[in-house]
C-alpha cells in the first residue's frame, strides 16, 4: 500500500508540472490537510504607479522579433504535500533547469533551439530520482523530428521527446505570453485574462482545461510587469486545482521572467475541501 499511496502522490505533482507518465493517477480518499492558497492583500492595497512615470501614461510590452544567438535559463522547482492516512506528511517534488539557445528563426519567432538540462528530477521524501532528460542536451526544431540528438542528425525516444516539448511546446510560434499582451498601453489595475490561460500553458501545455482565471496588471517593478494570477483548472485525471500568485513579465519583450504560484489539488468530482498543497516557482533569466 505505502508503494502505491508513493505513486499517487507522485502522480499528483506530474500532474501539475508536466511528467506525462503519470497523467491518470488520481489521489485515494484520505485525511485532508489545510489549504496553503497564498495570502494577498486586497486588490485596492496592491495598485502602483509605473516605475518613474505618470501611471496615466499606462504601460507597454514590446513584442521584438526572435534573434539567433539568444539564450536563457529556467528553473522550475514545485512540491505537493498532503497527509497520510497514518498521521505523516507525504512530499513530492519536481526540479527543472535548463538552458535555451536560438539557432534560428522564421519571422518573428524561434524555429530551432538548443536546449541543454541541467537538472531534471522528481522526488519523494526528499529522495531525487533523474528523468529520461535529466543531464542532457537536444535539438528542438520546428519541422519533424521536433526533438532531436545533440548534433539535430535523428530523433530521440518518445518518453524524452514527449517530456522536451512539455517543457518546450510553442517552437515556431511567439509564445503564447508574447501572443495575448497587446501592443498598446495597459493600465495598472487593467485584467488580461487570457494571459492566465497562457499561463497555464507554461505549466503544461496539455494536461489541464482551464475552467476560469483571471490575471490583473497590478504594478511594475525591476524592468517587469506584475501580475495577480488565478487558476481553476481540471485534468483528465480526476483532479482541480486552484492556484492564486504572480507573475512578473519583462516590459521590453513580454518574456515571462518568474511565477510564483501556491494552492490546493482535489478529486474534482469529491467535496471542495482540499485532497493536499502545492506550490510552484520559476525563474528565467538571460545568459
Amino acid at each position: 500500500m505505502a508503494a502505491a499511496v508513493t505513486i499517487l502522490r507522485v502522480g499528483v505533482l506530474a500532474v501539475v508540472v508536466g511528467q506525462p507518465l503519470l497523467l491518470a493517477c488520481k489521489p485515494e480518499r484520505e485525511a485532508v490537510g489545510p489549504s496553503a492558497d497564498l495570502v494577498v492583500p486586497p486588490l485596492a492595497d496592491r495598485l502602483a504607479p509605473v516605475d518613474g512615470g505618470d501611471p496615466a501614461d499606462g504601460v507597454r510590452f514590446g513584442h521584438p522579433p526572435a534573434a539567433v544567438g539568444e539564450k536563457w535559463a529556467v528553473a522550475v522547482f514545485a512540491e505537493s504535500r498532503s497527509d497520510d492516512p497514518q498521521g505523516g506528511e507525504q512530499l513530492s517534488t519536481y526540479a527543472s533547469d535548463y538552458e535555451a539557445e536560438v539557432l534560428a528563426v522564421d519571422g518573428p519567432a524561434p524555429s530551432r533551439v538548443r536546449l541543454r538540462f541541467t537538472r531534471n528530477t522528481n522526488g519523494y521524501q526528499g529522495a531525487e530520482k533523474p528523468t529520461a532528460i535529466d543531464g542532457k542536451e537536444y535539438v528542438v526544431d520546428a519541422r519533424a523530428p521536433h526533438v532531436r540528438d545533440p548534433a539535430g542528425a535523428q530523433g530521440v525516444s518518445t518518453e524524452e521527446a514527449q517530456r522536451v516539448l512539455d517543457v518546450f511546446p510553442d517552437l515556431g510560434a511567439r509564445a503564447r505570453v508574447d501572443q495575448v499582451l497587446p501592443v498598446e498601453a495597459m493600465r495598472i489595475g487593467e485584467r488580461r485574462d487570457d494571459l492566465a490561460a497562457a499561463i497555464l500553458r507554461v505549466i503544461h501545455p496539455r494536461a489541464w482545461t482551464l475552467a476560469s482565471g483571471s490575471a490583473t496588471l497590478v504594478r511594475t517593478g525591476g524592468g517587469d510587469g506584475v501580475f495577480e494570477v488565478s487558476l481553476d483548472a481540471s485534468s483528465e485525471g480526476g483532479l482541480r486545482m486552484k492556484v492564486h500568485g504572480e507573475a512578473r513579465v519583462r516590459l521590453r519583450d513580454a518574456r515571462l521572467t518568474s511565477l510564483d504560484f501556491s494552492g490546493s489539488y482535489a478529486e474534482a468530482d469529491a467535496s471542495p475541501a482540499p485532497a493536499g498543497t502545492f506550490r510552484l516557482t520559476r525563474r528565467v533569466r538571460d545568459r
